[in-house]
This record gives C-alpha cells, structure tokens and sequence, in this order.
C-alpha cells in the first residue's frame, strides 16, 4: 500500500486489462470486475481522487457476479489514503488512558484522559462528525485483511 506502488500498477493497468475479459460493470462506482482468459485469476478495477481518478486494476479472489454485485472489493488506494490520515493522527496526538471506565454502555476498556471515552470510541465519535476519515468500504480481501 504504497503511493508509489499505486502509480505503477496504474501505468501497468491498460495492458493488462487487453488480456482480461469483462464479467460485471458498476457504472455508479466506475468499477469492473474481469478475469484473465488464460489462467482464470479475477482481477477488479478502481478509482481514487488521490490518484486523478485514473483507473487501475488489482487481483482480488474469485467471487460469483451475485455477491460482487452485492459488496465489491475494497480498493487498495483507499486503505492506502486512509492509512496515511489515520497514520498522521495518531502521530499527532497521546491517548493516555485515565482511571475512569469508557461511557459507552458494555465497553469495558479505560477512557482516555480529557475525554469520556475509550480510545476506539473517541475516534469513532471524530469520524462521525467528519473530523476524521471512515474506514473503506467494500469486501476485504488478503494481503489487507
């Protein structure tokens, strides 16, 4: 998950997608989902803002068209972007655990100091106000499990 990674497979992207043939199409999203007509290894396309929107394909694992129609694959340039911001806050900032238990009912891990809640949950307080980025969406898959 490395910027430079990304770029790579990004220029490698339109001569491999010449030995792929098309399964399903997400127009909504941009996605594809294909696979190599020699070997049968499924292969899914992305987008991503960072990256000018250019498309690049990935292999991801087999998967019937009902269910990659029902959750794609996670793209790997969002867990990329993600991971850098979420990277640069912890970075940023100290969560020292205070001797008072987290608000949230049935969590039973400490609060942080100057906030009433767990660490888990202090971040998942900032994402919902849009302070900090959500997770990806999408189906995860090996090697980002």
């Amino acid at each position: 998950m490395q910027r430079e990674s990304i770029e790579t497979r990004i220029r490698k992207t339109k001569p491999i997608l010449k030995t792929l043939i098309l399964l399903a199409e997400d127009e909504r999203f941009a996605l594809k989902l294909l696979r190599c007509s020699s070997c049968g290894q499924y292969w899914q396309t992305g987008r991503e803002w960072n990256f000018e929107n250019r498309e690049y394909a990935f292999q991801v694992p087999e998967i019937t068209l009902e269910e990659w129609y029902k959750e794609k694959y996670t793209q790997p340039a969002s867990w990329m972007i993600y991971s850098v911001m979420m990277r640069n806050y912890f970075d940023q900032n100290i969560f020292e655990e205070s001797e008072n238990p987290c608000r949230v009912e049935g969590c039973l891990s400490q609060a942080v100091k100057f906030s009433g809640v767990c660490q888990q949950h202090h971040i998942e307080q900032l994402q919902r106000v849009g302070l900090l980025p959500n997770k990806p969406s999408g189906r995860l898959f090996a090697p980002y499990l």
